[in-house]
């Protein structure tokens, strides 16, 4: 599953619903299946898959998820020669939740073949589902096709993943925003950025390590005392690399590791939070760095973009991703 960036409308169907993230219209763009009647497969991967009509014509029908441009082309067919038994469409869930609920339609639609089964590397968890011609659609969850490829393009030793430095409160974890933001940075193949202390840094960051076979590492630079010691809090449990300081300050202090926190970081996303949060956007706009803040700091940071579902945080990320380059271009 590849987000590309571009431009992608859909016609021929509600245009409430064309607006779309940027995406590019070239390269894979439709698989084809034959099917009996129409109406009933336009029904099943609309149930199993989110799917709805956006062309159709006698015999014929694009179906899509409207993630990208991709359509599944549904032709009407008196003979039809389903792929399967393994050859099959996969269909990535957004949440644990849904694909449990999806499983338990199936199941008692009679249309679960195969699974719940765990799979090997970035595969997740899946299950094998017949349509209605028999065709073999698949539902999965924890399955992340841009983090093989970003693996595979990581084994150069001359590139590097993107920084997203995600800052907020030390006290609450906003774990309704905090959380998904973490997941969604994983599967997207970013490294995470924090403080490394309680609060949506806990958050964040246990929300990024629960990913299966994500490739970005959480890493977060620590508060610390002259003696290099870390102060108390930090690292919380969910961080892989912590990085040790003796900066005490949490402002924008000469001796404040908020420095360290933006420079390191390519992205910068702001959760709420307090003084220190503030000040991480302070010094974000200080050097240069793309930011994008979470609406409670609009009065305060009104030129800066905001956000509000993390959606629209990963877009901003997206648009704003460093080109993978040597270690002297970084």
């Amino acid at each position: 599953m590849i987000e590309s960036n571009g431009a992608f409308e859909m016609t021929d169907s509600d245009p409430s619903k064309t607006s779309l993230p940027p995406m590019s219209d070239h390269g894979l763009n439709h698989c084809a299946l034959e099917c009996r009647n129409l109406d009933r497969s336009i029904d099943f991967y609309a149930q199993f898959g989110g799917f709805e009509v956006v062309h159709r014509r006698s015999g014929v029908a694009w179906i899509s998820d409207r993630t990208r441009p991709f359509a599944l082309v549904l032709v009407e067919t008196d003979v039809v020669r389903p792929i399967g038994p393994f050859a099959h469409l996969g269909f990535a869930c957004g949440s644990r939740a849904e694909f449990d609920r999806l499983i338990e339609v199936a199941r008692s639609n009679g249309v679960l073949r195969d699974g719940p089964n765990g799979g090997e590397g970035p595969a997740g968890t899946w299950a094998f589902l017949d349509d209605p011609d028999g065709n073999t659609f698949e539902l999965s969850v924890g399955q992340s096709l841009r983090s093989a490829l970003t693996a595979s393009a990581s084994r150069d030793r001359s590139l590097r993943r993107a920084m997203i430095g995600v800052m907020g409160s030390g006290d609450d974890e906003h774990r309704e925003l905090a959380e998904p933001l973490g997941e969604a940075i994983a599967r997207a193949g970013f490294d995470v950025l924090t403080g490394g202390g309680c609060g949506t840094m806990t958050a964040v960051s246990r929300g990024f390590t629960r990913v299966p076979s994500r490739v970005g590492r959480c890493v977060a630079i620590l508060r610390g005392d002259a003696r290099g010691v870390a102060l108390p809090g930090y690292p919380n449990r969910f961080v892989e690399t912590p990085i040790f300081t003796h900066l005490p300050a949490g402002g924008v202090e000469h001796d404040s590791r908020n420095h360290l926190n933006i420079l390191s970081s390519d992205v910068v996303v702001a959760l709420p939070g307090g003084f220190g949060t503030g000040s991480e956007i302070e010094l974000s706009i200080r050097y240069g760095k793309p930011v994008i803040v979470h609406a409670v700091w609009a009065d305060r940071f009104p030129t800066l973009a905001h956000w509000i579902e993390v959606q629209d945080a990963m877009e901003f990320v997206e648009a704003r991703r460093p080109v993978a380059g040597t270690a002297e271009d970084a």
